[in-house]
């Protein structure tokens, strides 16, 4: 997985709370864990703020509505 996509992953998983992916991405990846924490932190500060999640599983079946 590309650097870039394993930081937005990162995202997704602190948009979810979702820790055991966070942990999982962040040893796969060999990624500065302050930069993962970063990024953790960005997605579950989004996700506090009313950002809508942009992950596969959240939007699964609304594209054809739209």
């Amino acid at each position: 997985m590309k650097h870039k996509d394993a930081l937005a992953w990162i995202r997704i998983a602190g948009f979810h709370d979702d820790k055991r992916a966070f942990t999982r991405l962040y040893v796969e990846n060999r990624i500065s864990f302050a930069v993962a924490q970063e990024r953790f932190r960005a997605g579950a500060e989004a996700r506090a703020a009313g950002v809508k999640c942009t992950c596969r599983d959240c939007n699964e079946g609304k594209e054809a509505t739209t």
